[in-house]
């Protein structure tokens, strides 16, 4: 026990040494042959007691610090891998919203199908049957549906109706809930268009003042056209040969046509002689009251196709609704035509020059118009005994007036011009490609000594004529015939007076005018206008500085206004028809004007109103019409109220 009491006590001591910050080198003691502090009997003993001996307090220290850094990475890990797991779930969630539908306002889940033809026949009832959807988990609310048709839409009920848009009150739509709405259209346009519905839902949801909206597009072919344009005429023609075009318009629809226009758009050098029936507007433009179904009508065009040899002339022919804007303008085509014409070299060939200008020609009565005239030998061969005769007819037609250039000779008994031979040496024998110049003047008639009833116009007919010989020795006639027209532009005038006690206007102020004191004065326009409708008519006329509008007119329907900036005034008079002030009332408006006079102006009868214009537009010719009078004074000497000195300034 002893013993074992003493080794306890060197073990003891050997620990506490050994973990002493002062301990000595063990190892290097023994390397430098310092005794071992144990006995080599005593090595086993320590060898087995080792495990068992106490652990000191620095490997608790060490132990310890080891346990906490491998507690702290593992916590930092658990963190890391916790944040990855929420990541996912988040994302899944946000994915399962907006993907998954659970979000209550999405457009995408409210489904629009439309059910109807995917092509048509023009003039046709579609129907069209709208399934609105909502696959939201909440009611859509105040829901209405808006239906944007194409142009040319009509009405399935009334065809006279265009449609433009329809909306539709759907109220509460609920989750999970449909919609159904039947719509009807008579759809126009040509074949192979393609027409468009667009539709449009707008709704709201609970607790939102947010206004959503689906729209949806539904396009629809044209397959037909709902007329069929025929048309039948010579493929091949002589220059300055006559022509007759056939357009035959044929119903395709179910459906009666209402009223339509038929537009033949004429190509250059083509010379219209007539139609059957007359055309509603110029020349070349009807308007048809309606077409039932398999109905026909017939146009019948007349005229001279004039052009160079081998040249191809090209007729378009346009078939549909009128313009609401424009009764005379195409706004829905329903079906269109392209003709050609392939015009051949005439043997003789006329080419008529009108003041300088080819085709017909307007003027007014009284002036006089220069025609020109030459002629060709269009032969390979020579041409022999040529003669040129012009005849005349129509009511504005002046015999007296007729002055023949070259030799012509005016032939007063069948209203003719002869060249020939005898007048034109060069015409026995005209070589091949050679050509004669001829002319003629004359002035139509004034619109005044036009007979009651007559057309306003002269016809002239030029034929020319000659011989050819061909290959068998024989002499064979040939001829070329070409028509022109000169047409009287109406004579749409404008007179300008001034009055003091004429009308129904009441003036004030002193007569004669006086310094510094205002007078007033009704100032009368009339408007004439002889044979054509006039579209468009104003009449403007500036005022001095010392001259303005006092507001008062008559009648008041009158669209008549005052422009300060340009210190004008202007009527707008719109349309003058035929005959006014020929045969029926004059188109007249009083308007009053004050005049302030100054010391400068004493003695003198100033401009009340400057220079007054008229202008137009002449329905038939096409052309501009317009005048100019001249300026009115306070001479108003055409008042039976009128003393001599009456229109002079006084102080």
């Amino acid at each position: 026990m002893r013993y074992s009491d003493e080794k306890k006590e060197k073990l003891g001591k050997l620990e506490r040494k050994l973990y002493s910050r002062s301990a000595p080198n063990i190892v290097s003691e023994n390397k430098s042959g310092l005794s071992h502090p144990f006995d080599r009997e005593d090595d086993k003993y320590v060898k087995e007691n080792w495990q068992n001996t106490e652990v000191g307090s620095f490997d608790k220290l060490a132990s310890r610090v080891s346990n906490m850094a491998r507690n702290k990475h593992s916590f930092v890990k658990k963190i890391f891998v916790f944040s990855i797991l929420f990541f996912i779930v988040a994302f899944g969630i946000a994915t399962f919203v907006f993907f998954g539908g659970v979000n209550q306002v999405s457009s995408k889940n409210v489904d629009i199908k439309v059910v109807g033809p995917l092509s048509v026949g023009a003039g046709q009832e579609a129907s069209f049957d709208i399934n609105v959807i909502n696959n939201n988990n909440v009611d859509l609310d105040s829901a209405s549906l808006t239906v944007e048709y194409a142009t040319g839409t009509r009405s399935s009920i009334d065809l006279t109706k265009e449609l433009n848009q329809e909306r539709f009150v759907l109220g509460k739509i609920k989750s999970g809930e449909s919609y159904n709405k039947n719509i009807r259209a008579v759809f126009f346009g040509q074949k192979d268009d393609i027409k468009q519905l667009k539709i449009s839902l707008e709704y709201r949801v609970q607790n939102s003042s947010a206004l959503f909206y689906k729209d949806k597009i539904y396009e629809i072919n044209i397959s037909s056209a709902p007329v069929i344009i025929t048309s039948t005429y010579p493929k091949e023609v002589n220059s300055n040969q006559d022509i007759s075009f056939s357009i035959e318009i044929s119903s395709n629809s179910k459906d009666k046509i209402n009223k339509f226009l038929v537009n033949v758009q004429y190509p250059f050098g083509f010379v219209f002689k007539g139609a059957s029936p007359a055309a509603s507007y110029s020349n070349n433009i009807w308007q048809l009251s309606g077409l039932n179904s398999g109905e026909k009508k017939t146009i019948l065009v007349k005229g001279i196709i004039i052009g160079q040899d081998n040249e191809e002339k090209v007729f378009k022919i346009n078939v549909g609704t009128a313009s609401g804007d424009d009764e005379r303008v195409i706004a829905i085509p329903f079906s269109q035509s392209v003709e050609s014409v392939l015009v051949k070299k005439s043997f003789i060939g006329v080419n008529t020059l009108i003041n300088g200008e080819e085709g017909d020609f307007a003027t007014q009565g009284g002036n006089q118009v220069i025609t020109g005239l030459v002629i060709t030998n269009n032969l390979p061969s020579i041409l022999y005994n040529t003669s040129v005769v012009v005849a005349f007819k129509g009511g504005a037609f002046n015999g007296s007036s007729v002055s023949a250039d070259n030799g012509g000779f005016f032939q007063s008994f069948n209203n003719t011009i002869l060249w020939d031979k005898r007048s034109v040496s060069e015409f026995s024998e005209m070589a091949p490609g050679s050509e004669e110049k001829l002319s003629f003047r004359l002035s139509p008639l004034l619109y005044a000594n036009i007979i009651n009833g007559a057309k306003p116009e002269i016809e002239m007919t030029i034929t020319a004529k000659g011989e050819r010989i061909l290959d068998s020795g024989s002499s064979e006639e040939v001829s070329s015939v070409e028509t022109r027209k000169i047409i009287l532009e109406t004579d749409l005038t404008l007179s300008s007076k001034i009055a003091r006690s004429l009308g129904n206007i009441e003036n004030s102020g002193p007569i004669p005018p006086k310094v510094n004191v205002p007078t007033t004065y009704t100032i009368i326009w009339n408007i004439n206008n002889s044979f054509n409708q006039v579209s468009n008519v104003e009449v403007r006329a500036t005022l001095p500085s010392y001259v303005k509008w006092t507001n008062i007119k008559s009648p008041s329907s009158e669209i008549f206004s005052f422009n300060p900036a340009s210190n004008e005034v202007v009527w707008n008079v719109g349309s003058v028809l035929p005959n006014t002030g020929f045969g029926s009332p004059k188109k007249e408006i009083n308007f009053q004007l004050e005049f302030l006079p100054s010391t400068s102006q004493v003695g003198q009868s100033p401009i009340i109103l400057g220079e007054t214009s008229i202008f137009g537009i002449d329905k038939i010719t096409g052309l501009k019409t317009e005048s100019i009078v001249p300026a009115v004074t306070t001479n108003f000497s055409g008042d039976p109220s009128f003393k001599a000195g009456d229109d002079k300034v006084v102080p």
